[in-house]
């Protein structure tokens, strides 16, 4: 995060959390390494209060209860289950890719969303099919705006043709031309 951008919820002027801080350090500043130390901390048997105060010394965050470590673990599972679920998502492309060389893109997206759709049935896991229905209506959207654009695009280009067209009068070249610039703008289309 540059230093120009506040975090989420956090009005000009105003002290970030430190919570908020920690999510920010985790998320951009620490090391491999480090966020161990601290995965093997939240997972030792050690007090939170201890755990709490270490962080306070070595990386000058005071959370100030309990509650406020375990809602910063609580976040750290969920960014966890993420990364886990976008690493099983880019594998199984990988792996369908390899499977199916001649597969589009498309027909991959195609193939990744019914899969998910059909895990989070079998799990019933309503986040992951909230999620796989988000990124479902987002492609259909991105496609209808495509279309639609494409069309508009088309049309703006046949009045432009059309207008030459009524410009020119009967002049069979500038007939001809019109003809195939439509004939290859069609050709165009049907490769599409």
């Amino acid at each position: 995060m540059s230093a120009n951008q506040k975090p989420r919820g956090v009005k000009a002027g105003e002290k970030v959390p430190e919570l908020t801080r920690l999510k920010i350090l985790w998320r951009d500043s620490l090391s491999g390494d480090a966020r161990e130390f601290w995965r093997g901390r939240f997972a030792s048997s050690d007090a939170q209060s201890a755990i709490r105060k270490e962080i306070f010394s070595k990386l000058k965050i005071n959370l100030g209860s309990d509650p406020a470590l375990t809602k910063f673990r609580s976040w750290l599972d969920q960014q966890d289950a993420m990364d886990e679920e976008a690493e099983q998502a880019d594998e199984e492309e990988r792996r369908i890719l390899a499977e199916h060389p001649d597969w589009t893109k498309e027909r991959v997206r195609e193939d990744l969303l019914r899969r998910f759709y059909n895990r989070a049935r079998a799990t019933g896991d309503s986040k992951l099919g909230l999620k796989t229905i988000a990124a479902d209506v987002k492609v259909e959207s991105l496609r209808f705006d495509q279309e639609k654009f494409k069309e508009g695009l088309k049309s703006k280009i046949q009045a432009g043709l059309d207008a030459i067209l009524a410009e020119a009068g009967n002049n069979p070249k500038v007939k001809a031309a019109v003809e195939a610039i439509n004939a290859a703008t069609n050709a165009e289309e049907k490769k599409i």
